[in-house]
C-alpha cells in the first residue's frame, strides 16, 4: 500500500494565479491612466480641447427646459421622469418631469422637459446607478 503525499501545489498554484490577475489588473488601470495623460498632453500641444480627445460628455443646457448632450455612447434608461445615458467616462442621467428626447444622431440629443437634476457617474460610481 502507498501512502498518498500532501503537497502544497494546488494552494501555490491558486496563490500564483490571483498573484498574476492582480498584477494584470494594476497594469491595466495604470495603462489606462497613462493613456488619458498622454491624451491630455496631446490636447495641450494641440491647442484643442481636452474633451474633444478623450471623448468627454458635452452638456449644454439652455435654461430648465432643453439640453444638449454630446459624445454618448448609448441610451441606458429613457422614460418621463429620468433619461440615463451611458458616455465615455462614465453614466449621465437626467431627472425631470415630461422629459422628452427630441432628437438624437450618433453623437448628439436634445432632451426636452422641466430639468430638476443633472448627475455625473463615473468609474466605481458608475455601479450604483
Amino acid at each position: 500500500m502507498r501512502k498518498k503525499i500532501k503537497t502544497n501545489h494546488e494552494k501555490f498554484k491558486k496563490n500564483s494565479n490571483k498573484e498574476l490577475y492582480d498584477y494584470i489588473e494594476a497594469a491595466k488601470k495604470q495603462e489606462k491612466k497613462d493613456r488619458q495623460t498622454y491624451l491630455e498632453a496631446l490636447s495641450d500641444q494641440l491647442r484643442l480641447p481636452s474633451d474633444m480627445l478623450a471623448g468627454a460628455p458635452i452638456i449644454t443646457a439652455i435654461g430648465r427646459n432643453e439640453l444638449y448632450l454630446e459624445n454618448y455612447k448609448g441610451i441606458i434608461e429613457y422614460n418621463e421622469n429620468i433619461i440615463r445615458v451611458l458616455t465615455g467616462i462614465g453614466k449621465v442621467q437626467i431627472e425631470g418631469k415630461n422629459l422628452n428626447i427630441d432628437f438624437f444622431t450618433n453623437d448628439e440629443m436634445k432632451i426636452t422637459g422641466i430639468i430638476h437634476n443633472i448627475q455625473y457617474f463615473t468609474g466605481k460610481d458608475s455601479s450604483k446607478s
